[in-house]
């Protein structure tokens, strides 16, 4: 399953609801279900289980589905361009991702909430977005970030899950799908959810964690297309309480050459304010490190030398 551009869509939608200044916290995620699974829920096939094939072999289904697990292992880097749009307000962005055997830098841009950028090198995450500012995630977000920028879930999952959960049948837009539950090693439950005929990704659902609190919110996948023998969504429409942001592809390139440097946190961080975005490039490392001049010392007397004899 596609699932390249929640976090960034996720970092979107905060922005907008800071934006707009509605609040769409929850105090806690649920327990069993993400937000949105039961309201996709509908007639008798959301409670036949009998009728849903086993787990694993639904998200093989899947990754066959989208071109097959050889293609999947074969890829090594990918480099994708989308637009952003948010129907209500009218506001449009761009957003760029590179991604390389799991590292990956994600930045996108729109007026009236600003430049968010996130990246992945080894074990470290962080983000740069206006709200937060420059800093390194850790638990729950990092772990959303790293299962985010995943290609392909139903081919990735044992990466970032420990468990799947017995599958369901239900109905979503008129169809019907099989619900998937994923669990990470920190708790959190991704439902994944497959057409029953294609076995395609339909859409998922789960509870953003983020500095202002949990967001439950749900992905849906489009307009699916083939490219070099992968078969992808080039529309992902992200549906949180208030907001809503649509992803359209419209350059994506396997296998590319990708600038490594991005991944890294940039070096600045002990210079950024806490709530306020900062160019890193625009900081320099020696001046933020400098020690501060002493206030008791008169001015211009500081370090003037004493005169000889």
């Amino acid at each position: 399953m596609i699932s390249r551009m929640p976090r960034t869509l996720s970092i979107v939608a905060l922005g907008l609801v800071f934006l707009v200044a509605c609040t769409a916290r929850t105090d806690s995620a649920p327990k069993t279900e993400p937000a949105g699974t039961t309201a996709t829920k509908a007639g008798p096939d959301a409670t036949v289980k009998s009728e849903a094939p086993n787990a694993e072999q639904l998200l093989a289904d899947a990754v066959e589905a989208m071109g097959g697990a050889a293609k999947f292992s074969a890829l090594q880097s990918f480099y994708s361009e989308a637009t952003l749009s948010t129907g209500a307000l009218g506001l449009t962005g761009t957003a760029k991702t590179w991604w390389r055997g799991g590292d990956f830098y994600n930045e996108s841009e729109m007026p009236g909430v600003g430049q968010m950028k996130i990246g992945r090198l080894a074990d470290k995450v962080w983000g740069n977005d206006p709200i937060s500012g420059l800093r390194a995630l850790s638990e729950k977000e990092a772990e959303q970030a790293m299962w985010s920028a995943s290609l392909c879930l139903a081919h990735d999952w044992r990466r970032y899950f420990k468990s799947v959960g017995e599958p369901k049948a239900a109905v979503e837009d008129g169809r019907k799908v099989f619900e998937i539950p994923m669990t990470t090693p920190l708790g959190d439950v991704v439902v994944l959810r497959l057409d029953a005929e294609t076995k395609l990704p339909v859409s998922q659902s789960f509870t953003q964690v983020s500095p202002l609190g949990s967001m439950p919110m749900t992905v849906r996948f489009k307009d699916y297309r083939e490219t070099d023998g992968l078969k992808i969504p080039f529309q992902q429409e992200l549906d949180a309480s208030l907001t809503k942001v649509v992803s359209t592809t419209v350059k994506i390139e396997f296998n590319a050459a990708v600038d490594e440097t991005k991944f890294a946190m940039p070096g600045a961080a002990q210079a950024v304010v806490p709530g306020m975005l900062v160019d890193p490039a625009k900081v320099d490392p020696a001046k933020a490190a400098a020690p501060e001049p002493d206030a008791k010392a008169a001015p211009g007397k500081a370090n003037k030398p004493k005169p000889k004899g």
